[in-house]
Formats: C-alpha cells, sequence, structure tokens
C-alpha cells in the first residue's frame, strides 16, 4: 500500500512530500476506522431481536390460536391455514365440540413424536367427521408469505412462512414441469403439528403427532403440518413416552383462542420472518451464513409471551 501511495503523490518535490504527508496521515485515521469498527461489540441475537420495533412483531391471531392444556401446563399453538386449510378448519370443528378433551396421547417415541387424538386409545379411532385430503405441499405461486433464508443438505430453498419453517424446490423447475409447478412444503422439526393417518395418504380424521424430534426424512412431503407450538414446548416435553405410556398423558381440555375470555388468553406475538432483521438474528446466532443454513430445525423464530421475548 505505501509503495502505491508513493508512486501516486510523486508530482513534484514539495507538493509530492505534502500530498503524501497528508493521504498517510488520513490513511492511518482510515486505519483506526477500521480498527476501532473490528473492536466493536457486536451484538447478540437477543440485543438484535431486542431492539427491533414493534411493527416487526404480530399478535398471533385468536382465531387461529389452539391451547391444550396439558397436566404439566397450556401448549398453545397457532393454526397454519396457509399450510393446511382442510386440516386446520377440522381441527376447529373437533376442538370447539370438546371432542379432544380427555383424550390421550397414546404413542410417544422419544426424539420423535407423541400422538393423540384418538377416541379408542390405541391408534384405531376418529371422529364421526368425513376423512380428509391429504395438504402435503403447496406450489409456490399460491403462497405470498415465504422467505427465503439459504439451502441446506436436503433442499434447495430454505424459507420461513411467517414464524414456521418451510422447504422448497428450485423455481428453476417450473419451466421443465408439465404442470408447471413447484412445491413447499412444511419441516418436521421439533414444535409442529401435523396430522397422523393410515397408509392410504386421504385418511386423515382426528388423529394428530406434534414433534419432539427431527423427522423431516421421513415425514416431510408424507403427512400434513397444520400448525406450530408458539408457547408451552416444556409443558409437551413432559407427555409420557411409551407405545403405550404406562400412564398415558390426557388432554385435559382443547380450545380456540377466539372462544377463550381475553382476559385469559395467552398474549403471544411472534417476530417477522420475512424482516431484514429476522436474517441478521439468523447470522448472529450463527444459523446461517453464505447462503446455508446449518440446521432449519435449531431454528424457532423469537416469539413474545405477555412481552417476554422467548428465542
Amino acid at each position: 500500500m505505501r509503495r502505491r501511495r508513493m508512486k501516486w503523490v510523486r508530482l513534484t518535490a514539495v507538493s509530492g512530500a505534502m500530498a503524501g504527508l497528508a493521504f498517510t496521515a488520513s490513511g492511518a485515521a482510515a486505519a483506526d476506522d477500521d480498527d476501532d469498527k473490528d473492536d466493536a461489540p457486536r451484538k447478540t441475537p437477543y440485543q438484535i431481536v431486542a431492539e427491533a420495533p414493534d411493527s416487526e412483531w404480530r399478535p398471533v391471531d385468536p382465531e387461529n390460536m389452539l391451547v391444550m392444556d396439558l397436566p404439566a401446563g397450556d401448549v398453545v399453538i397457532e393454526l397454519r391455514p396457509d399450510f393446511a386449510p382442510g386440516h386446520v378448519e377440522q381441527i376447529k370443528t373437533l376442538a370447539r365440540a370438546g371432542f379432544y378433551d380427555g383424550l390421550k396421547f397414546h404413542r410417544v417415541i422419544e426424539g420423535f413424536m407423541a400422538q393423540g387424538g384418538d377416541p379408542k386409545g390405541d391408534g384405531t379411532g376418529g371422529s364421526d367427521l368425513p376423512d380428509l385430503q391429504p395438504e402435503f405441499m403447496r406450489d409456490t405461486s399460491d403462497v405470498d408469505n415465504m422467505t427465503v433464508v439459504g439451502r441446506d443438505r436436503m433442499a434447495a430453498r430454505i424459507a420461513f412462512m411467517d414464524g414456521m419453517a418451510a422447504a422448497a424446490e428450485p423455481e428453476s423447475l417450473r419451466s421443465f414441469r408439465a404442470d408447471r409447478r413447484v412445491l413447499v412444503w412444511a419441516t418436521h422439526c421439533p414444535g409442529v403439528m401435523s396430522m397422523a393417518r393410515a397408509t392410504k395418504p386421504d385418511s386423515a380424521n382426528s388423529q394428530f403427532f406434534l414433534m419432539i424430534g427431527d423427522a423431516r426424512t421421513s415425514l416431510d412431503q408424507r403427512y400434513t403440518a397444520w400448525g406450530w407450538i408458539v408457547d408451552g414446548m416444556e409443558s409437551s416435553r413432559r407427555i409420557n413416552r411409551g407405545e403405550p405410556p404406562d400412564r398415558p398423558t390426557p388432554i385435559i381440555r382443547m380450545r380456540i383462542g377466539s372462544d377463550i375470555p381475553e382476559a385469559e388468553r395467552p398474549q403471544v406475538e411472534v417476530f417477522d420472518t420475512s424482516a431484514p432483521t429476522f436474517m441478521q438474528y439468523l447470522k448472529a446466532a450463527g444459523h446461517a451464513n453464505d447462503g446455508l443454513v446449518k440446521d432449519v430445525c435449531n431454528i424457532r423464530a423469537p416469539r413474545r409471551v405477555k412481552g417476554k421475548i422467548e428465542l
């Protein structure tokens, strides 16, 4: 750098010397500024989220809030009609009818999932409502809330849709397909709610499961995800394990948020995963870098519960 500066400033003996001194001084000042920037403390993931404006938070819609009372505490689920409108409607109907109240988790596998919603308690029962058509995937052209944050070892695109993680095919496939479809689907990561079914894809009815572990390789694009836990993961982890468990954990009561008096209703907000701040948060937390997402199942969109931030 110094040799280039000396060549550049050789105009005359005097003016060149003075210009060289001025250039050296300014260069030193710039270098000091760079050093100051390097020495400045970097913000933690929590600080990035905490300093975000209120406009980057959204309250969970009470009509799409499902509150499942368990012995260990409430589990608050955000229903996602943007992923599975038919399944969400059926869950709402059954919950409002009191169908799930008192039913037990009859199949709970550590590191995998907890299954419930069967009135028989053995995995063979269902409701009187019709079975559901599969809603495993959607065309990316049908969604308007998908924000791509990178790629990973399993999917060309990893995205978030209003807080919930998803995976998608590359958009370039559209021109090569006869149906012109490019698919996006929810990732079966811990905290995701999905629908149980028999062998036939259109056999889902009332039974559901909540994810305890990462099962993307076995469940993605094969089962319908209809929501995600926004508060109460600790309560869900206390569901007794077993096939069946020796003492199955019951669902004390299941209610839709809009049916709960406002004073008693859980107050949950979700961070805007389409905002640039969310990408800053991912990088600061080491979840994503240079377009590569390390493990989408380790990422949970930040939430505020009664004003307290949860990462």
